[in-house]
């Protein structure tokens, strides 16, 4: 079941405008050439996957999903394979993935159709807008962030996607006992997230014990950013905290 409609060029994003401000993302819209296949399921597979969202108005997941089961959310899931992998290994559970370019979401809808699954749905939107009214208070089983940019330069740090104001979001939409794992190869970044997320004690606590990282679960598949950094001799972090019942975000 999907709200989408055919596009020949791909779902867009929609910003959220602010009057006199320009707000500041975690991400850039420059992107490699599409392939055929690309192209294809673009055109062709995002009204049976994709998910056209209006600003504003809250997703019903039991309707797009067509059933009441957990859902899973994953910001930023690059060419989509890891996503597609943990959604065909975890049936019981249903699966949304949010990212904005579109050689990725092509992979991906090329993939939910490779391997037949009816659990999986994608949105191309900026992930913090859809935190922020997308999705109704405690509708998310798990959320994961893996591999964001690390917006390396100092100058460039306001652009992390993980930031108090994320957490807060996250607090909002995670049910109480629900999940959300990060994981980074950068150490700086991977830093920051941990004194980020250890200061919300409030609404999440460490599974791995305060100031810890977690070792990488069975269940996150080995993507090829991690790959690459541990080719360049990054160590990987994994950051797993649960969702504590009581005070809401934002």
């Amino acid at each position: 079941m999907s709200t989408g409609s055919g596009f020949s060029d791909g779902p867009k994003p929609t910003p959220r405008p602010v009057p006199g401000c320009r707000p500041i993302r975690s991400f850039v819209l420059r992107e490699g050439r599409l392939t055929a296949a690309q192209a294809r399921a673009l055109a062709t597979l995002w009204p049976r996957f994709g998910i056209d969202w209006v600003p504003g108005e809250a997703l019903d997941l039991p309707a797009l999903f067509g059933n009441d089961r957990p859902v899973v959310l994953e910001i930023g899931f690059g060419n989509g394979q890891s996503l597609a992998t943990m959604a065909e290994q975890d049936p019981g559970r249903n699966w949304l993935g949010i990212e904005v370019h579109r050689p990725g979401i092509g992979h991906l809808l090329l993939e939910i159709e490779r391997r037949g699954l009816t659990n999986l749905r994608v949105l191309r939107q900026d992930a913090v807008e859809v935190l922020r009214t997308g999705l109704s208070p405690g509708a998310l089983d798990a959320v994961q962030l893996f591999f964001p940019d690390p917006w390396p330069k100092r100058r460039h740090h306001k652009r992390r996607i993980l930031n108090s104001e994320l957490i807060e979001l996250l607090a909002r939409v995670i049910r109480p006992g629900g999940i959300f794992h990060a994981a980074t190869d950068w150490p700086p970044y991977a830093e920051q997230m941990l004194e980020l997320l250890e200061d919300a004690r409030d609404w999440f606590v460490n599974t791995a014990g305060p100031g810890q990282y977690a070792p990488r679960p069975a269940h996150r598949p080995l993507t090829r950013f991690e790959q690459r950094g541990e080719r360049l001799g990054h160590p990987v972090r994994d950051l797993i905290y649960r969702r504590l019942p009581g005070q809401t975000g934002r």
